[in-house]
């Protein structure tokens, strides 16, 4: 059994300082400093790393290499996800971290509005494997514990927080079958880390 998928790399890591930087800076105003650090954020290494994860199926990665079978759409509870407020209440409570492999995630939200401000940097364009690398991989997620199209019910416990990579690469699998262990055995991390959640509220 394991954590997550593959073992988070370093460059995740540097990456998630770097763009903690680049929001303060965009917040200040110090707009060409913004933009240099989210430019400097861009790891290849974490766009090859994401690749094996949520790319091609691989027994190594993801223990299966066909996609399980799932229930009928009728058959699955009828809610789907919770609302807005209270996926990000998740987030706040996982303390913007995955709970799989640990890293410090992004809120959507406030990636949109760098995206929005730094195109050029951000190149958030139509093929998701050539976006800024991180924030694509450390995209804030809401993943059902026991998958929903596998029965997971749309309720507070059958929720973590998870990075785009964990989610993803994960997908309809149970825990057991991807061999994972339950990340709600272990206790969330929490601190000064905000997902660049005080973007939210931020007028350019």
């Amino acid at each position: 059994m394991r954590r997550s998928l593959l073992e988070p790399i370093e460059e995740l890591s540097l990456a998630s300082k770097l763009l903690d930087g680049a929001a303060d800076a965009f917040m200040n105003g110090k707009i060409d400093l913004a933009a240099d650090l989210i430019e400097k954020s861009n790891f290849p290494e974490i766009m090859t790393y994401t690749r094996l994860i949520v790319g091609k199926l691989s027994y190594e990665v993801h223990r299966q290499t066909k996609r399980p079978k799932v229930l009928a759409k009728d058959e699955r509870e009828p809610v789907r996800m919770p609302t807005t407020k209270e996926q990000e209440a998740v987030f706040i409570a996982d303390g913007w971290r995955c709970r799989f492999c640990g890293i410090k995630v992004i809120s959507k939200k406030s990636r949109n509005l760098l995206v929005k401000a730094f195109p050029d940097e951000t190149r958030w364009g139509t093929k998701e494997f050539s976006r800024h690398s991180a924030l694509y991989a450390m995209a804030a997620s809401l993943d059902h514990v026991i998958p929903h199209s596998r029965g997971g019910m749309n309720e507070r416990g059958n929720f973590v927080t998870a990075c785009y990579c964990c989610q993803f690469g994960r997908g309809e699998w149970t825990l057991e079958e991807s061999e994972l262990f339950d990340p709600r055995q272990y206790k969330p991390v929490t601190d000064e880390w905000d997902g660049l959640s005080r973007l939210h509220s931020f007028k350019s």
